[in-house]
Formats: C-alpha cells, structure tokens, sequence
C-alpha cells in the first residue's frame, strides 16, 4: 500500500527560511518572538483562491490517491503508564527492529517522482523499547520545517516535547499545502499527494522507530494547520489534532474520522472561513456550541463532545501568528491523551 522509500540521506538539520505567504514576517528557526505562517483564510470548501494569499509555490497535480492508513503494527509494547482514557500504548513494529535507519535532524527520499523531506527530533531520552506518542508538525503556506525546528521562541516544541514526544516535522511539496496561485482544479490532487506522503512517512516511522500507535498528532500553523485537519479527517492514524488560524481544505462529505481538536483564532485574524473550520470539528465530534471556560484563559472546552473527542477553542488577541499560549496549551492538550510525566 505503501510506496517504498527509495533512499534517505541524512545532512545536518538546517536553518531555514521564514514562511513569508502573504508578505508576513514568518521567524526562521531560532526566532524570539511569535511570529506569522501563511495567510490562510480561505473559506470552507471555497473553489477558488482568497485574493489575500499570495504564495507562489506550485504543488505537482500529477496522480496520487492514498488510502487510510491502519492504525499500526503491534511490537513490544511497553504497557506501563496507560494514558488518561485508560488506552494502553500500542507499540509499533520499530519496537522490535534493529537500530532505525531513520536519523535525527533532516531525512529525505524519493517518493514516485518527488524528493520528499522531513526533520526528525527524537526524545532526549529516547527507548527504542518504549512506545512514544508521535507529533507532526506542519509548517504554514510558503514556509518550511524551520518554522517548528527551532528553539528559544514562542513555537519551540521541541523543547516542550523533548522527553515525552518522536516530532516530525515534514516539508510541504514546493513548501505550500494548498497552491493557491494554481488552478483550483490541481488542488484535489495535490492533497492526495500529501496524503501520500504522509503515509509513507508514518509507515517508515512504525517500521523503524517505537511508535505507541495509540497517540499520533498533527498539529500546524496556517496552511498547516489547514492540512492537519484533512489529516484529521482522512487518516484514522490521527488521534488529535491542534490548529492555528486554519480554514477547511477538505469536501466535508470525505471527512470520515473523528480527531479531538484544539483550535485557536486570532481575534485579528477572524474570519467566516475561519470559524467555520472551528465549527466543523466542534460539530463533527457531537459537541454542543454551549462550552465553560477552559485554560489557560481565553479558553472554552466545548460541552456534550463524543468520548475521547474533546474540541477546544482558544481566542488570542493577535493577528495571523501562532500565539504565545499554543505551544503550552498543545502540549497540554496531547497530554490529556497520553498522560506524559
């Protein structure tokens, strides 16, 4: 089902540029500050490009159409630790393997016709014995994996994940999840492309590393966060998902998984498409559009949501950036899943 990766090279991870969609200021790695991803304000299931986004990166459209994904192998799991919803980690077949081939910092192969790339950051104490929950993480329109890859700045997850998370962190084709300087027509399969992607490189994560395939997240700002809701919604592998300033990029009708969802909106930044994608996962997962305050402040827990599919929305006063409290509340979201520490 898989396509077979046919190489992986590995270099020293780099320091990369800033994603600039839409003019703003994106951080590269290392940043102080919380800085912007791609404007994304696209509204639900709209058929042609905002006007506001001018990303000029192209996405192949050639082919593509990838399957659900199972949820995993089951190698030696370590049992200990059960997480909060009382499921047991599952671990993946890496558990069992020889050392990974895969290696810290930047991996690349080939898949069909494309060079496909993504940075992996392993635990700081990391057992290849013990399953570990699994985050993507996905940079904005017009950037690249240096927007999550760097440290001391307000989207530093590595730091928050270092000894409880495997990161991986993956580079959109031509750096944009969604072309929208292409023809529309092109967008559908370049999302199965991804899609592709996605579940090669979680199949060479299950195969060479622990992964506890109980607990796998995406999380994105943007473009990013935009395509880890179709994540969300295509791929069963996907526990929760955790969004910044994101519009819906899938037919609604195609969205046949039920991720839990952490979802914040810029008051800046607040738009039809916008809410819209906020309101989808709070429906989706049966909640009620009544909610009581949540943490940190900003917060609300929506109230009725499905078992094991909480939906939590936060405001932040600022624009199109990824606030000061999303990599905390992330972290403490994903958590409430797999009960690190």
């Amino acid at each position: 089902m898989f396509a077979r990766r046919l190489a992986v090279v590995a270099v020293v991870a780099c320091g990369c540029p800033a994603d600039s969609e839409d003019g703003d200021s994106g951080g590269s790695a290392g940043s102080g500050s919380s800085s912007s991803g791609g404007m994304d304000s696209t509204p639900a299931t709209s058929t042609s490009p905002d006007p506001t986004a001018t990303t000029g990166m192209g996405n192949d459209s050639s082919g593509g159409g990838g399957s659900s994904s199972g949820g995993g192998s089951t190698g030696a799991a370590d049992s200990s630790g059960g997480s909060e919803t009382g499921v047991v980690p599952v671990g993946s077949a890496g558990c069992d393997s020889p050392p990974s081939s895969l290696v810290e910092g930047e991996n690349t192969f080939m898949l069909g016709d494309l060079q496909r790339r993504f940075v992996l950051r392993l635990p700081s104490n990391y057992d290849p014995a013990t399953p570990w929950p699994l985050i993507f993480a996905l940079h904005g329109n017009g950037g690249d994996p240096g927007y999550w890859d760097g440290t001391g700045n307000d989207r530093d997850i590595r730091t928050a994940f270092a000894e409880e998370a495997i990161l991986i962190i993956p580079e959109a084709i031509n750096n944009a999840w969604r072309d929208y300087d292409a023809d529309p027509s092109t967008w559908p399969a370049g999302m199965e492309l991804e899609l592709d992607f996605f579940d090669d490189v979680y199949q060479q994560a299950q195969d060479d590393l622990c992964i506890d395939t109980t607990n796998v997240f995406s999380m994105g700002f943007s473009g990013g966060g935009s395509f880890s809701g179709v994540l969300g919604c295509r791929r069963d592998y996907i526990r929760a998902i955790a969004v910044g300033g994101s519009v819906i990029y899938f037919e609604e009708a195609d969205c046949t998984e039920t991720p839990a969802a952490w979802i914040t909106i810029g008051d800046g930044e607040l738009t039809a498409g916008r809410e819209a994608f906020r309101d989808f996962f709070r429906d989706h997962a049966g909640c009620q559009s009544s909610s009581m305050p949540g943490m940190p402040g900003g917060c609300i827990d929506y109230d009725g949501c499905g078992a094991g599919t909480p939906v939590t929305f936060c405001s932040h006063p600022a624009g199109h950036v990824w606030p000061t409290i999303g990599t905390d509340a992330t972290k403490a979201f994903f958590q409430s899943f797999y009960a690190a520490g």
